[in-house]
C-alpha cells in the first residue's frame, strides 16, 4: 500500500535537535546496570536516515497496511503477537541495534511464545529507531524499515525475522551491513519478499512510518530501552533476568 499521509510525521521526526542526536550518540542504549538508560529524555525521535549518509529515502513512501493476519497484527504504529482483544497485553519498546533489548528480548522468548498461541496476553512491539546516530551502518533505521515491510507483505513471518535481526546485531558500530545480507536473513527467517520488496528496502520506502513510531515512543517518555508496559504501568527490574520474572508475575497475577 502506497501512501503519503505520514509525510508530516517523518517530518516531525526529522525536526529532532542536534542536542538530542548528540546525547543519543553519547549515550547509545547502555549506561546502567542494566544497559538500557538513554539519559536524555527525547520528546522527539532522532532524524533516519538521509541522502548524505548513502541511503536513498524515495518520496514515495508506505506504511504496512492495518490488519490480522493469523496471530499478527498490525496498528498505526507497532505490531501485536497474539490475540490483538486479549484482556492482558504486554507491550515492549525495542531499538534493533540495542544488545540489551536483544537480551531481554531472549529472556522473554518463551514467555511470548506461549503468549502467542493463547487468548489472555498479546504481546505489543514497537520497534524504534534511537540508535541510527551512533552508527555507520545504520542498522536501527534499516532493519525498522525491513519490519515494516515485513509487517506488509508477509506479516506471519514478522515475529521470526524480528528474532533474526536482533540475533544478527552488528557487532561494532561501523561494520557494513549490505541490504543484500538484511534480505536474505528475512528470507532465511520465512519471509516471501519478491523484487519489489528488494527496492522497498533498498530505498527505505517505510522510513516515514518507523520514523512516525519512533516520535511517538518519545513523546510518550520511552527513555529507555528495552522498555516494557503493561496497563498503563513501566516494568523494569535490577537485570533483565529480573525484568522478566516481574512481567510473568504481573501477568500471572491479572484477572484473565
Amino acid at each position: 500500500m502506497h501512501i503519503r499521509a505520514l509525510t508530516s510525521r517523518g517530518r516531525v521526526a526529522a525536526a529532532a535537535s542536534a542536542a538530542l542526536a548528540a546525547a543519543l550518540l553519547a549515550t547509545g542504549c547502555g549506561g546502567d546496570g542494566n544497559g538500557t538508560d538513554l539519559t536524555a529524555a527525547p520528546t522527539e525521535a532522532p532524524a533516519g536516515p538521509t541522502e548524505s549518509e548513502g541511503f536513498t529515502v524515495t518520496a514515495d513512501q508506505r506504511a504496512p497496511a492495518q490488519g490480522t493476519t493469523g496471530n499478527v497484527t498490525v496498528t498505526e504504529s507497532s505490531v501485536i503477537i497474539g490475540d490483538p482483544d486479549a484482556p492482558e497485553k504486554v507491550h515492549i519498546y525495542i531499538d534493533l541495534n540495542c544488545p540489551h533489548c536483544h537480551m531481554l528480548h531472549d529472556e522473554m522468548a518463551a514467555d511470548t511464545a506461549a503468549w502467542a498461541e493463547g487468548s489472555d496476553v498479546a504481546v505489543e512491539y514497537t520497534v524504534v529507531d534511537y540508535l541510527c546516530p551512533r552508527t555507520t551502518h545504520l542498522y536501527s533505521s534499516r532493519g525498522a524499515n525491513l519490519l515494516a515491510l515485513v509487517a506488509d507483505v508477509d506479516p506471519e513471518s514478522w515475529l521470526a525475522v524480528q528474532d533474526a535481526l536482533l540475533a544478527g546485531q552488528p557487532a561494532s558500530t561501523t561494520d557494513q551491513v549490505t541490504t543484500e545480507w538484511l534480505i536474505e536473513t528475512a528470507r532465511d527467517a520465512g519471509a516471501t519478499l519478491d523484487d519489489d520488496d528488494i527496492a522497498a528496502q533498498e530505498q527505505l520506502a517505510y522510513t516515514d512510518w518507523v520514523q512516525g513510531a519512533t516520535a511517538e515512543a518519545a513523546a510518550a517518555g520511552v527513555n529507555f530501552i528495552p522498555q516494557v508496559w503493561i496497563d498503563g504501568a513501566q516494568v523494569t527490574g535490577e537485570s533483565h533476568e529480573e525484568t522478566a520474572q516481574l512481567v510473568r508475575e504481573a501477568v500471572a497475577a491479572a484477572d484473565l
